[in-house]
């Protein structure tokens, strides 16, 4: 074999070791990049996973327990005594039955006395907590504490007159409550896993492809023009499941307890009819239902139609802040890409400047 035919062999070995090389790298470059916005992804996802969840479940059941609360304070305005109100384990057992996750409802008097109490299962000696000055902006608000196992709904009683301040407090399992975010979360991380391995193997399969079909080994450009390609795609696709999940769970969640508030204020205008008053009466003094549901951030209106049907619409502006707020930690991921893309194309514009010279 000449001397020339060894150069040729050797070149093209060397040329072979060069180009899989690159290759290699573009393919570690692509994982590092996939990485690096999967993973804040993903944990901006597990976080809106748990505002999502804790704030149906406390705002859904903080609501429901409302409806049931303005009973005793309906009472209360009428002349009744807080500490010897009549059939106030009914109320009670109402607020427990607002949702599988509520432990136990307490009532608690001046001087954080505790006044009655209704257990689904004991306390296992956990105290009740109250703030020492809780503030409530309106009717609606709560107040939440969070203990070892537990969350603390607080809830204030208004009016209640000589009895002083009171509040009821519904208890719930953290356990319970922590459990429905988890499904969802693991969902949320194997969709980030799959969509990560699907673009790394896209974009290796579209390297070879490009080095076989131009006949070379892509340039340093080529390489990061794909890696910021497929990292882009990556995110938004991981963003458009999710945003699509995360909005449909918020709308069903949101309907379903407005619907379940129309159904309790609709017993209590039923209660109203049996006892006989007109139905020309409840329209023209109608003003405590339209109170008891304003206020309320899912409820967007209310009416009543002239066969004494209550209709509640869900707010849609409540729902849609669930999907906001998940764009808003996917913003800042875009930001950090882009920079970042921007910076690279700086840095070869810069060192192809003074390499010239």
């Amino acid at each position: 074999m000449s001397t020339c035919e060894e150069a040729l062999i050797y070149g093209g070995h060397e040329r072979s070791r060069g180009g899989a090389l690159r290759i290699f790298v573009a393919f570690i470059l692509l994982a590092a990049a996939l990485a690096a916005v999967i993973v804040p992804a993903y944990h901006a996802k597990r976080a809106a996973a748990h505002i999502l969840y804790k704030d149906l479940t406390f705002t859904r059941i903080a609501v429901e327990a409302r409806q049931h609360i303005q009973k005793i304070e309906y009472g209360l305005r009428n002349g009744r005594e807080l500490r010897q109100f009549f059939n106030i384990n009914n109320i009670l057992r109402d607020i427990l039955r607002c949702s599988s996750y509520v432990e136990g409802v307490y009532v608690v008097g001046r001087g954080d006395i505790l006044l009655y109490s209704l257990e689904r299962s004991p306390m296992n000696g956990a105290p009740l907590r109250l703030p020492r000055e809780p503030a409530f902006e309106n009717e609606n608000d709560y107040a939440l504490l969070e203990g070892l196992g537990f969350f603390d709904l607080l809830l204030p009683v208004y009016y209640a007159g000589t009895d002083g301040p009171a509040y009821v407090v519904v208890r719930l399992d953290s356990d319970v409550v922590l459990f429905s975010t988890r499904d969802l979360i693991r969902q949320e991380y194997t969709q980030s896993l799959i969509i990560a391995a699907l673009m790394l193997g896209l974009g290796t399969i579209v390297l070879l492809r490009y080095a076989h079909s131009v006949g070379k080994y892509p340039k340093p450009v080529v390489i990061a023009s794909l890696v910021f390609l497929f990292a882009f795609f990556a995110l938004s696709l991981d963003l458009g499941i999710s945003y699509a999940r995360y909005s449909g769970i918020a709308e069903s969640a949101t309907v379903q307890s407005v619907n379940r508030i129309a159904r309790m204020l609709q017993s209590d205008l039923d209660t109203l009819r049996s006892i006989g008053v007109s139905a020309d009466s409840i329209h023209d003094q109608n003003s405590w239902l339209r109170k008891s549901v304003s206020g309320i951030p899912m409820i967007h209106t209310m009416s009543i139609n002239s066969n004494m049907r209550v209709t509640l619409t869900a707010s849609q502006e409540y729902i849609s802040r669930f999907g906001t707020g998940l764009l808003r930690s996917y913003a800042i991921i875009y930001a950090a890409l882009f920079i970042l893309a921007a910076t690279t194309a700086a840095g070869r514009a810069v060192y192809k400047k003074h390499t010239k010279r």
